[in-house]
């Protein structure tokens, strides 16, 4: 028995979870398509380690922030095991800080249209916000330490701005038990986050 890990918020990570919620697979496809990845390598995971689809226990999967056509695509293909009655289990990225016991902090991720979004926490408050370029150094400028998902998730505008960094992606692959057994637990089951409502982020220019 176990859990199949699925990440296409930026770049591709997957992950083959034991039933203890320790990583027996961890591998991350940067530059690659969700939907030339996500069906070939989980097959390849599952069958290294003799596990039946119809057998795992859950699918646990990013819930964003992130692009709306990965996000989709993985978020499709969880329901897929649906089929199974197989539980799925949905998170953001931004919460697993706090599922580390980090109680306050502030995560950190290029958006769309020229905006960032910054999600800050302090003792269970949770306050998020979208930040135009303009207003980038000024509001990064006396952060000391920002939670990124990964490099890959921003860009060079504001890279520079950032003095120290501790990525969560890098977090979920030390720390699997303690994030893992606290979305199971309380059986999360986020929808997706795509910093915009979908009419809004796909309407056309006038």
């Amino acid at each position: 028995m176990a859990y199949l890990f699925l990440d296409s918020s930026y770049d591709i990570t997957l992950g083959l979870l034991s039933s203890g919620l320790e990583w027996l697979e961890f591998e991350k496809f940067e530059g690659q398509k969700a939907s030339r990845v996500l069906q070939l390598e989980s097959y390849n995971f599952l069958s290294k380690h003799n596990v039946d689809p119809k057998d795992l226990e859950g699918i646990i999967s990013i819930a964003g922030p992130g692009f709306y056509t990965g996000l989709r695509v993985s978020e499709g293909f969880g329901d897929l095991f649906q089929f199974f009655n197989i539980p799925a289990y949905r998170f953001y990225s931004f919460e697993i800080p706090s599922f580390c016991g980090v109680r306050e902090g502030q995560w950190f991720t290029k958006a769309y249209r020229g905006e960032y979004f910054l999600a800050e926490w302090s003792h269970g408050v949770l306050k998020q916000s979208n930040i135009p370029v303009a207003d980038l150094e000024l509001t990064l400028k006396d952060i000391k330490k920002l939670y990124i998902h990964s490099e890959s998730s921003l860009d060079e505008s504001s890279l520079k701005w950032i003095k120290e960094s501790v990525s969560t992606q890098d977090l979920l692959k030390v720390q699997p038990h303690m994030i893992f057994s606290q979305v199971i637990a309380a059986k999360l089951n986020r929808d997706s986050f795509y910093f915009r409502a979908p009419e809004d982020e796909f309407k056309m220019n006038p």
